[in-house]
């Protein structure tokens, strides 16, 4: 994992930019050749490996230094005493100091949203229609319902893509934990960062003779008595569990959890924050690692926050995988390829007969290349770190 730069920022959002003004121009009227939506396309394209350049050489995510010591390390000094005359030097030892707890920020980072990907997403969604609106030649009726096939589509696919990006559950939880902070008290306990953990858990599959296997993915916290807590994020997060894994690991601070935790069902809200400088993932984990822990002596009664101490979000890392990216530009390129010869001619010298299995391919093209790249985004972000992996099985099927 490399760590996101102002650099690969602008490249990235200049390459999104330059993609959706192609995408508005084919909407402004004009006669072909239309120079200026090949230009932007060209814009993009160049701007798309500017941007995969620099976030292939931007500097990697690594964590601050080593973790501290659970307790002050031991001095050891010389003091020199005389007797009878005698030079004698005796070795004495500082009684170990445990350091101090840090305070539980009052105001915890709120989950980001991702505007890049919100925007390659939407570009995404509308490209089919936009493919349309560049196939027609005419006002016909043939047209016209062509076009309005492929708007039917594009809804859908909108509504698809929507849904898959969009995790209200986790959300609107987390938002009672960050209510709760800042009001001034949550519930919370002393706990170790590890590794995130791969658990692939096997089952009775739908068929009959078949195995079903569920990957879940989260980051292990260990308590005082070094039982283990896992705690979850959306599959969308996925990446934030990478990043943890590589800054957090070993790490001490306090997992805190809502005070109104019992007003909430199912999955609980929870967050670990760092002690050496605040960072803090938010995530779920199961009722039963809260309820029992809000039982004990230690987590009874709410801890107070305060806001002299600063939570802060993990450092976001760059978003270029060859594995996903490649695909999709190599979609997008084939996509433009296809439509060029739709803006170089005009209507008389290119009949709505070509221009629109032209279009068809072009989008086509494009799609696949996202189907291709989006299915390999888990796959790329789990090898972005160490994971400790876990094998399970329904004990019916053992």
């Amino acid at each position: 994992m490399r760590r996101s730069t102002s650099l690969t920022r602008a490249l990235g959002a200049g390459a999104l930019i330059a993609a959706a003004a192609a995408q508005v121009l084919v909407y402004v009227p004009a006669d072909a050749p239309r120079l200026d939506i090949l230009g932007a396309l060209a814009a993009a394209l160049v701007l798309t490996i500017a941007w995969a350049l620099t976030c292939r050489t931007a500097p990697p995510l690594a964590a601050a230094g080593p973790a501290p010591p659970d307790i002050a390390e031991t001095h050891e000094t010389n003091e020199a005493h005389e007797t009878n005359g005698a030079h004698e030097t005796h070795e004495t030892y500082e009684a170990p100091k445990a350091p101090a707890i840090p305070a539980i920020p009052a105001q915890l980072p709120g989950l980001r949203g991702d505007l890049g990907r919100t925007l390659g997403t939407a570009l995404i969604a509308a490209a089919p229609i936009t493919l349309a609106w560049l196939a027609i030649r005419s006002t016909g009726i043939l047209d016209a319902a062509l076009f309005g096939i492929v708007a039917a589509i594009t809804l859908k696919l909108t509504s698809a893509m929507r849904r898959a990006m969009v995790s209200d559950t986790e959300r609107t939880r987390l938002k009672v934990l960050i209510e709760d902070a800042a009001a001034g008290e949550v519930h919370g306990i002393r706990v170790r960062a590890g590794q995130p953990q791969h658990l692939r858990y096997s089952e009775r599959g739908d068929r009959p003779g078949s195995v079903s296997v569920s990957n879940d993915y989260f980051l292990t916290l260990h308590d005082a008595k070094g039982e283990e807590i896992p705690l979850a994020v959306d599959r969308l997060r996925v990446a934030e569990l990478s990043r943890a894994g590589t800054l957090l690991t070993d790490r001490d601070g306090w997992l805190i959890w809502p005070r109104r935790h019992k007003l909430i069902e199912d999955a609980q809200p929870v967050a670990f924050v760092a002690d050496h400088d605040g960072s803090t993932i938010l995530g779920l984990t199961a009722p039963s690692e809260v309820t029992h822990r809000s039982d004990t002596a230690s987590a009874r009664d709410p801890h107070p926050t305060s806001r002299d101490r600063t939570a802060r979000a993990l450092p976001r890392t760059t978003k270029f995988r060859t594995p996903i990216h490649g695909p999709i530009a190599g979609g997008a390129l084939l996509a433009a390829l296809l439509c060029a010869p739709v803006l170089l001619l005009d209507k008389d010298d290119l009949s709505g007969f070509l221009s629109w299995p032209l279009c068809v391919l072009a989008g086509a093209a494009l799609l696949t290349g996202v189907s291709r790249g989006t299915s390999a985004t888990l796959d790329c972000t789990v090898a972005d770190a160490e994971w400790t992996v876990r094998e399970e099985s329904d004990p019916d099927i053992t």
